[in-house]
């Protein structure tokens, strides 16, 4: 198989700014969302314009996906993906530079179960906020949107917290294993109410399950800030754990602090009347 791709992976191996290029046989079983292929080229590139770009080729007829993916990015989801680790393994390293794909191997290792549900629930936090708040500005179909899109990730949080890997069939298991949310996206989709009826329920009822959740979801962010009394938002988004919560950290701070485990602290600053806000997590967290 190898002969007949080799020209796509010499292509990413000799551009300067490729660090790794991976083949990933049998794609269905390892990467959900990319099934249309038979084989997945991964090219791991610094530099990139985009976070990702895409090739599609037929060859020998086999369907060929070329993936370039941001440094940055594959990274980032090596430490935060439940199916990292498949990934990794399950994968071939035709080309890598500087042994990069060892360091990443060596990172995944260390970065625990317990980080990646707090990956999950930030990202579950963030698509719930905003879906919420475009509900209260009526915005109703792109409120359901994110509704929908919050459920899912309510789902794969509630499989992660009992150990078990999400699959595509994800309403299938989660029918198995947490019935209950099941029926909080039937009752979303199939219902006949009207939508903003629907939505109000909705929102009202994710929002005590997630609640429910916030505990084990906060666990891993709570642990690392009480190893400071306080902190400003810089010491928190430089934090080489937390700034791989990316762009959801901020939705999740306000969430933490709403929910009062985690207090702000006004700090005087340089400027006259104006404080700086600082964080500090509740003692009885």
């Amino acid at each position: 198989m190898e002969d007949f791709i080799r020209p796509l992976v010499n292509h990413c191996a000799s551009r300067p700014n490729t660090v790794a290029v991976l083949l990933i046989d049998r794609a269905k079983e390892l990467l959900t969302g990319k099934d249309l292929f038979d084989v997945i080229i991964y090219a791991v590139v610094t530099d990139q314009e985009s976070s990702e770009q895409s090739k599609h080729f037929y060859v020998q007829g086999m369907r060929i996906g070329l993936f370039m993916i941001d440094e940055s990015l594959f990274r980032k989801r090596m430490l935060s993906e439940a199916n990292a680790f498949q990934l990794l393994n399950g994968s071939e390293v035709l080309f890598e530079r500087d042994h990069y794909m060892e360091s990443i191997k060596r990172e995944t290792v260390s970065c625990d179960h317990k980080m990646r549900m707090g990956m999950k629930f930030a990202k579950l936090i963030q698509s719930f906020s905003l879906g919420k708040k475009l509900f209260e500005d009526e915005h109703y179909l792109d409120a359901y949107d994110l509704l929908v899109s919050s459920l899912h990730d309510l789902a794969r949080f509630s499989l992660m917290e009992k150990g078990i890997e999400a699959e595509t069939a994800l309403w299938k298991q989660i029918k198995k294993n947490e019935p209950e949310i099941l029926k909080l996206f039937e009752e979303l989709i199939k219902n006949e109410e009207p939508i903003e009826k629907r939505l109000e329920l909705l929102f009202l009822a994710s929002s005590f399950f997630i609640y429910s959740k916030t505990l084990k979801g906060s666990e891993h962010i709570l642990e690392l800030m009480n190893e400071h009394e306080i902190w400003n938002h810089e010491m928190i988004s430089h934090h080489p754990q937390i700034k791989l919560y990316g762009s959801s950290l901020g939705t999740l701070l306000e969430y933490l602090i709403e929910k009062e485990l985690i207090i702000p602290i006004q700090v005087e600053s340089a400027f006259n009347g104006i404080y700086e806000r600082y964080y500090q997590v509740k003692k009885t967290c």
